[in-house]
C-alpha cells in the first residue's frame, strides 16, 4: 500500500509535467528540428526578400499637377504600360476600392500607379486622389527598381512600405479581401 506521503509527491510530479512538458517539447522544436521551416506564413501575397528600397516617391495626383513625395505611408503600386483599357480601369478600380475598405486606416495607405502615358490622367472624377508617376526620370528610376525583383511581373500589384522599401506582391487578379487583410495586419503591427 502506498502511503499519503508518496501519493502526494506523485501527484506534485505529474501537475508539474503537464504544465513544464509543453514548454520543453515547442522549445526542442524550434530549435533543434526544421519544424515549420517552409511555412510561407500568414500574409495572402508573397513576401519579397530582399526588400528593395524605392526611397521617397514624387508623384502627381489626377486632377492636380502638384508633385508630392510619397514617403511615410503603406503604398499599393500597379503599372500600366499602354493606353488605359479595361486591365487599366481595372486595377484603377482595385486600388481604390482597397483602399476605401480599410475604413479608418485609409489615411496610412496610398495608390500608386507607373505608366509611361496621360491617358490615365484622364480619369479625374473616378479616381480622385490617385497618384501617378508622370515624369520620365522618375518612371525610370522606380522601374528599374522594381525590375530588381526577382520574377518581376508589371501585372502583379506591389505595396511599399512607409519607409520606402517595396516589400510585398500581390497578383492582380486575387481577391482584394487578401490584400485588406495583409495591410490592415501591417497596419496595426506597425503602430
Amino acid at each position: 500500500m502506498i502511503s499519503k506521503v508518496v501519493k502526494a509527491r506523485i501527484a506534485l510530479v505529474v501537475i508539474v509535467t503537464l504544465f513544464t512538458a509543453p514548454f520543453i517539447a515547442s522549445w526542442y522544436l524550434v530549435f533543434y528540428t526544421d519544424f515549420k521551416k517552409n511555412d510561407i506564413g500568414v500574409q495572402n501575397g508573397s513576401l519579397i526578400h530582399p526588400v528593395i528600397e524605392v526611397g521617397a516617391i514624387e508623384a502627381i495626383a489626377i486632377g492636380d499637377e502638384t508633385k508630392q513625395k510619397l514617403l511615410g505611408k503603406w503604398t499599393l503600386t500597379g503599372f500600366v504600360s499602354s493606353g488605359c483599357d479595361t486591365d487599366c480601369e481595372k486595377l484603377l478600380y482595385t486600388l481604390r476600392q482597397t483602399r476605401l475598405a480599410l475604413g479608418k486606416n485609409l489615411d496610412k495607405v496610398g495608390r500608386l500607379v507607373l505608366t509611361d502615358n496621360d491617358e490615365v490622367l484622364g480619369y479625374e472624377e473616378e479616381y480622385k486622389g490617385q497618384k501617378v508617376v508622370k515624369d520620365p526620370e522618375e518612371h525610370d528610376r522606380l522601374m528599374n527598381k522594381f525590375r530588381e525583383i526577382e520574377n518581376f511581373d508589371a501585372n502583379d500589384i506591389y505595396l511599399i512600405d512607409p519607409y520606402g522599401f517595396i516589400m510585398m506582391r500581390y497578383d492582380r487578379d486575387m481577391n482584394p479581401k487578401g490584400i485588406i487583410k495583409d495591410v490592415e495586419r501591417l497596419i496595426k503591427n506597425s503602430s
